[in-house]
C-alpha cells in the first residue's frame, strides 16, 4: 500500500487498520474456498468511518472490498484487484420497534441474533440461510439471501424496508423508509439488495418484522425416488397448501447422512422435510393433508416430530448437509438454480439424464418450496479431463433452466462463480444497462471491482 494512504488509515482508524499477514489471510476467502489476498483491512465503527474511508480509497484509487461474515458461496468477499477488505462486522447494533414491528440493525448484526431479538418480543424476522448463525445482515441484503422458510415468507427482499448507504462520491443516502407502504419517487431500495457490494456500502437497514407464529410442527416424508419426491411437491403446491418449509434431499444426500452416523430408516430415494406454522392445533391436521397428497406419489414413510426438540432436529440435519457431502469429492461446483415450482419434476428428470449421460456425481437437494435447487456437481479435482466436462455440464445446466422459465441464481448469488455463466440469461442489451448503472454509482470501479457482470464482447 501506498505510505500516505497508509498512514491516512492509520490516523483515521489507529490499530483498527491492519496489514499484517494473519489479518490478510482471516480476510482473504469466503465459502467458495478459493483465497485472494487484500492489501489492507480496515474495521469501521460507524458510518463516519465509512463515509471517510471512501473518500481516502477513492484519492488513492484503492479498490474496497465491503465484507460481513466471509460466508458467501459465490466470491462476493474476494479482493479481486487486490486493495481494502472492509470488514463491517463491528457495526453490529440492534434495535427492535415492537409497536411498528421494524427492526434498525447495523450491518454486521449477525441474522440469529436478529432473530432472537425479534422472538424475544414475539416477533420474527423470517429469512432463515443456512448460515443464519453466523453470516451478517449486511451479507444477508447483499446477496439477497434465502432460506428454507423463503418457501412461505420469501426471501431478504421482502423484508428490507429501507437502507442507508454510503456512496462513492462520500455522501450517504437513505433509500426507502421503515413504512409499510411508500410509493412517492423511484423505488431504488431494491436495487441495492441483491447487489453484492458493487454499488454502494450498506450502512443501516431497517428490516420489516411479522407476528411470531403459535407453534410449528415438521415431519419427513420417504419417497422411492426425487422424482417421485419432485412430483409430490408439485402436488402439495397445486393443492394450494402453504408449508412454511418444504424441502428435498436425494439419494447421495441420504448416503452421506448414514455415512455421517445420521439415523435414516431404510433407503429411500429422496426425502422431504416439511414444516407448517400457525395455531398449534391446526397443525396436525395440515400435515395429514400434506401427507394424503403425497400419498398420491410413492411414499413410503412419513415421521411426525413428537417434541420441540425433534422438530428443530429435522432442521439441524438440513443445514448439516452442505459441507456433508464433500465425501463425494474434494471439489464441488455449488450452484443454486431457481425454476417455475412445476418444473422441479422436469428439472430432476434433466439431471438424471446429466447423471447418465456425463458419469458425474450431481447432488440434489434444497428450497423446494420455492423452486430453488441446489445442484452441487462433486467431483475429485485431478481427474483427468474433468474440469472440461464439469463446465459443460454446467453450461448445459444453466441453459436449460433458464429454457423453463427460471434463474441461475436464487440466492448465492453471482460475485465470480457465476460470471461466465451470466449470457445464459442476459442479452448483450441488458448487461449493457447493469454496466451503465454500476458506473452511475461508481465511476472510478473501486468497488468490489470484477463481480457479477461479465466483460463486454469484443465486437469484430
Amino acid at each position: 500500500m501506498d505510505k500516505n494512504f497508509r498512514h491516512a488509515m492509520n490516523k483515521l482508524l489507529k490499530n483498527r487498520y491492519r496489514e499484517s499477514p494473519e489479518q490478510r489471510v482471516l480476510n482473504s476467502y469466503d465459502a467458495m474456498n478459493r483465497m485472494i489476498l487484500p492489501d489492507g483491512v480496515a474495521e469501521p465503527l460507524t458510518e463516519e468511518e465509512v463515509v471517510s474511508i471512501i473518500k481516502i480509497c477513492t484519492e488513492f484509487k484503492v479498490p474496497i472490498v465491503p465484507r460481513g461474515a466471509g460466508c458467501g458461496f459465490s466470491g462476493g468477499a474476494l479482493a479481486m484487484r487486490g486493495g481494502l477488505s472492509l470488514n463491517l462486522s463491528r457495526m453490529n447494533d440492534i434495535s427492535i420497534d415492537r409497536d411498528n414491528l421494524v427492526a434498525e440493525v447495523g450491518p454486521g448484526a449477525i441474522t440469529i441474533d436478529i432473530h432472537k431479538a425479534a422472538e424475544a418480543v414475539n416477533l420474527l424476522y423470517p429469512p432463515d440461510p443456512a448460515s443464519m448463525a453466523v453470516s451478517t445482515i449486511g451479507g444477508n441484503i447483499a446477496e439477497n439471501a434465502g432460506g428454507p422458510r423463503a418457501a412461505k415468507y420469501g426471501v431478504t427482499k421482502e423484508y428490507v424496508l429501507a437502507l442507508r448507504v454510503a456512496q462513492m462520491d462520500g455522501s450517504i443516502s437513505t433509500f426507502g423508509k421503515p413504512l409499510r407502504k411508500d410509493v412517492a419517487g423511484y423505488n431504488l431500495t431494491p436495487l441495492f439488495v441483491g447487489s453484492e457490494g458493487t454499488l454502494g456500502i450498506i450502512t443501516r437497514a431497517w428490516l420489516k418484522l411479522v407476528p411470531k407464529p403459535e407453534a410449528s410442527l415438521s415431519s419427513m416424508l420417504a419417497f422411492s425416488t426425487a422424482l417421485d419426491a419432485s412430483h409430490a411437491i408439485s402436488s402439495i403446491v397445486a393443492a394450494g397448501l402453504n408449508p412454511s418449509r418444504l424441502e428435498i434431499m436425494d439419494s447421495f444426500c441420504i448416503q452421506s447422512l448414514k455415512e455421517a452416523d445420521h439415523r435414516i430408516e431404510g433407503s429411500p430415494g429422496a426425502i422431504l422435510m416439511v414444516e407448517v406454522d400457525g395455531p398449534a392445533t391446526a397443525l396436525p391436521e395440515q400435515l395429514d393433508h400434506i401427507r394424503e397428497v403425497a400419498s398420491h406419489h410413492n411414499l413410503l414413510t412419513f415421521h411426525r416430530a413428537q417434541n420441540e426438540k425433534k422438530n428443530e432436529s429435522i432442521w439441524e440435519l438440513r443445514r448439516s448437509l452442505s459441507p456433508i457431502i464433500n465425501s463425494f469429492g474434494d471439489t464441488k461446483m455449488n450452484e443454486d438454480v431457481v425454476v417455475p415450482r412445476s418444473r422441479i419434476p422436469d428439472l430432476f428428470s434433466f439431471v438424471e439424464a446429466l447423471r447418465r449421460e456425463t458419469g458425474l456425481t450431481i447432488v440434489c437437494f434444497g428450497h423446494a418450496g420455492d423452486g430453488n435447487i441446489h445442484v452441487n456437481v462433486m467431483y475429485d479435482k485431478d481427474t483427468p479431463g474433468i474440469g472440461e466436462k464439469v463446465e459443460e455440464t454446467l453450461h448445459r445446466l444453466f441453459e436449460k433452466v433458464v429454457g423453463m422459465g427460471g434463474s441461475i441464481s436464487g440466492e448465492h448469488g453471482i460475485g465470480i462463480a457465476k460470471q461466465r455463466f451470466m449470457r445464459h440469461q442476459f442479452s448483450e442489451t441488458q448487461l449493457t444497462l447493469m454496466r451503465n448503472i454500476k458506473q452511475l454509482f461508481d465511476p472510478l470501479n473501486l468497488l468490489n471491482p470484477g463481480k457479477i457482470l461479465p466483460e463486454p464482447e469484443k465486437k469484430e
